[in-house]
């Protein structure tokens, strides 16, 4: 997506290219399915890729960093820590000295929506959201006739009331096809979660409270699989930081400094293992001023066109607009919410390849409701249910701007750059 592309017209069919489509690295799904590739069971620890999944370039969303797909495709050991939220933009602005930066490789476009519950379970699957149908952070659940948080894995307002993994999702873990041990280190508070055990499924997980523990945790799952490991390594700091107190604050600069000390003091770790260590994001930031905050209950017309609350994220949310109310919803949002959001029919989307490529899960339609909401600027709308508190934040993605999609790709191995 152009960053200087008229919002105004942007939506005017055909669409344009997916906003994952356009990053001069490729894109996140395409550094999964490289890993992916490289560990599957059927080929050979110096074999070559299988079935065409080795992240490459001729790949739509491939890895497009030929030195980064041969050094994935002859690891015998893959580190992939994921500093969720750390965006090229705050890389940039934050550490642009650091060693994050230094081992810098390219960049990479994070998926739609950019969020992180659409993205996590890509790097699980290593595959597109299209195929996975997790859509966002908010859930239609077909099952339960309910919204779910998909990460927590919970009804939406009812988070004493758990959904299980079948009742969700028809993917598997992509971890389950991997020939080599696979180790997830996580915080302790989400390391034996629902979501945790299904996306990593096969693999041990560790959970962390510091960061020493995180570095002990990958050093020892380095040494103890000297035949080959991949390690999931996975810091949500700076996300909860930016969502509290917006990505541009010190307090997100503090931890954005943080993440980069233990991003050197680990490949300074993992230097005599010859480990290739990598470090990436599920997605960047803006800071969303307050006057850009919208609340449903302040378009009660709107709201009485839906037949359920609004899925997916404050930056790309999902309408399902109640039978024959179509053509009224739409003039509606347009006329009342057209300064802050682009409408788009939601299976628009799906044709137009924004959800990515791969096989259309039947389960997708049905959780993207009828129309799709997409912000312009950094604009959000959120509802709130009976029981929920006050949305609050600052910091916030999911949408396509620049400084959301864009994520850096990092590399080192033996203690410097690739």
């Amino acid at each position: 997506m152009n960053a200087g592309t008229d919002p105004r017209t942007v939506f005017d069919l055909p669409l344009p290219s997916p906003p994952w489509a356009d990053g001069p690295g490729g894109c996140i799904v395409g550094l999964a399915s490289a890993i992916a590739g490289r560990f599957r069971a059927d080929r050979s620890i110096a074999g070559a890729p299988v079935d065409g999944i080795d992240g490459s370039s001729s790949v739509a969303g491939g890895l497009a960093d030929a030195k980064a797909v041969a050094a994935i495709a002859q690891a015998r050991h893959v580190v992939l820590v994921l500093f969720d939220g750390l965006g090229s933009r705050q890389l940039d602005t934050l550490i642009p000295d650091g060693a994050v930066a230094h081992c810098r490789r390219t960049t990479l476009r994070s998926v739609f929506p950019s969020s992180t519950a659409p993205a996590i379970t890509s790097f699980s699957t290593a595959v597109f959201p299209a195929e996975h149908a997790n859509p966002g952070w908010f859930c239609w659940s077909e099952a339960s006739a309910s919204v779910v948080r998909t990460l927590p894995m919970d009804v939406r307002a009812a988070p004493d009331q758990l959904v299980t993994a079948d009742e969700l999702w028809d993917w598997r873990a992509a971890s389950l096809r991997f020939g080599v041990p696979v180790v997830a280190v996580q915080p302790h508070f989400i390391a034996d979660s629902t979501f945790s055990r299904h996306a990593w499924a096969g693999a041990k997980r560790v959970g962390y409270r510091g960061r020493d523990e995180l570095i002990e945790a990958v050093d020892a799952a380095v040494r103890a699989n000297p035949g080959g490991a991949f390690v999931w390594a996975y810091m949500p700091h700076f996300d909860s930081t930016s969502h509290e107190r917006g990505w541009q604050s010190e307090a997100a600069a503090d931890v954005a400094r943080r993440l980069d000390q233990l991003f050197e003091r680990l490949a300074g770790r993992l230097a005599a293992s010859g480990a290739l260590l990598l470090a990436t994001a599920d997605h960047g930031f803006v800071d969303v001023p307050a006057a850009q905050q919208l609340r449903l209950d302040d378009y009660p017309g709107i709201a009485a066109l839906l037949e359920r609350p609004l899925t997916g994220e404050p930056r790309v949310a999902y309408c399902q607009v109640r039978p024959g109310c179509h053509e009224t919803f739409e003039a509606l949002a347009r006329e009342t919410l057209g300064h802050a959001f682009d409408l788009v029919p939601s299976d628009a989307l799906v044709q137009a390849g924004w959800f990515g490529r791969g096989v259309v899960s039947p389960r997708l339609a049905g959780r993207i409701g009828t129309h799709t909401l997409i912000g312009r600027d950094r604009h959000t709308l959120v509802d709130r249910l009976p029981g929920e508190p006050e949305p609050s934040f600052i910091g916030m993605h999911g949408g396509i701007h620049p400084d959301e999609l864009s994520v850096p790709l990092a590399a080192a191995c033996r203690g410097g750059p690739l």
